[in-house]
């Protein structure tokens, strides 16, 4: 892993911003846990995001960063390679229920959740952090003391079939025995501004907004990319290069979010020896994907089951949000094996 002390000295000096770039050289590379961030004070970093997921040496201490860092080091699953047959479900007790909170271009906290509750508006959570990694998460959303961070705390947050946009109301954090519950209230947000959406209305010559959903979402649950569709194979005209890029741009826009690839094999790579929270953790972050997005508007199976390290097997059917006065609404299946 890559510590990053993240203050006004480090933005000074040429030696760190060498390093910080060769860090995130590797990050692009598909190794999205390798940087862990710590602030100092809120100096803007080049290349680091206002929504990138860090610690604060503000409000804690040395000892609690000491000991997320050894969890880090000590976790088994970033320092063994999956076996072929993963464990059977049926050995591994059952990790009960999670909610995925998940910051604007940061990473994803899967967290164990108790007595949710969904209203139209509200949404109220207990949740049980397993880390300090997760209860620093929580803490950060305390933070009111700069007016430059709460457009940090709008996020994600998916739970069962719901998935929304939403801003933290109330915190508490409270004792229950030994344990540390955090009392969560989260206000939605409209994330439809206007009546047009590009990736609920627009259509792409004679590839009609169903069809572009149905793309995303097969990108979303098996990684599949335009160029492995068999009508843009071999392809090397440019003005058919130009409307693949262009039909890229359509897919990828959802809604704001980009799927440019799915969450779900490096999601596998750090839980993928724990079975059925691998499952659960795909399932949440997959439904948090097709929603938000605009793919789908209402989950109607999504099933999830690890064949083996290479291959996850998916089986969805998903209702869209929008239709004409004539038809009722597109349903989207996608069945099929998302490679790991």
């Amino acid at each position: 892993y890559c510590v990053m002390f993240l203050s006004k000295h480090y933005a000074q000096n040429p030696w760190t911003n060498h390093e910080r770039q060769s860090a995130q050289a590797r990050v692009f590379e598909g190794d999205s846990e390798y940087i862990l961030r710590v602030r100092l004070d809120d100096t803007e970093i080049p290349g680091i995001l206002p929504t990138d997921a860090y610690l604060d040496l503000r409000e804690t201490t040395i000892e609690e960063i000491y000991q997320v860092l050894v969890e880090k080091l000590s976790d088994p699953t970033s320092q063994t390679v999956p076996p072929d047959v993963p464990t059977s479900a049926s050995v591994e007790s059952d990790p009960g229920e999670f909610a995925l909170l998940h910051p604007r271009d940061g990473k994803p906290y899967f967290i164990p959740v108790q007595s949710p509750s969904w209203g139209s508006t509200e949404i109220s959570l207990e949740l049980l952090p397993e880390s300090l990694e997760e209860s620093a998460f929580l803490r950060s959303l305390m933070n009111d003391r700069n007016p430059m961070v709460r457009h940090r705390k709008t996020f994600a947050v998916a739970l069962g079939e719901n998935a929304a946009w939403v801003n933290p109301q109330d915190i508490a954090q409270t004792m229950s025995g030994s344990q540390t519950v955090w009392k969560v209230v989260l206000q939605k947000e409209n994330s439809h501004g206007q009546d047009f959406n590009l990736s609920r209305d627009a259509t792409f010559g004679n590839i009609s907004p169903d069809q572009i959903a149905e793309m995303r979402a097969r990108r979303i649950l098996l990684d599949e990319k335009l160029e492995e569709l068999e009508h843009f194979q071999n392809r090397t005209d440019p003005a058919r290069l130009a409307n693949q890029a262009r039909l890229e741009m359509f897919i990828r826009e959802g809604n704001g979010l980009q799927i440019s690839q799915s969450a779900i094999p490096f999601l596998y790579r750090s839980v993928g020896q724990t079975v059925r929270k691998f499952e659960k953790f795909a399932r949440l972050i997959s439904v948090l994907h097709l929603k938000l997005s605009d793919t789908i508007g209402d989950v109607l199976q999504l099933d999830l089951k690890l064949l083996n390290s290479k291959q996850l097997q998916v089986k969805f059917k998903g209702q869209r949000s929008r239709a004409t006065t004539s038809t009722g609404p597109a349903i989207i299946e996608v069945d099929g094996i998302c490679p790991l």
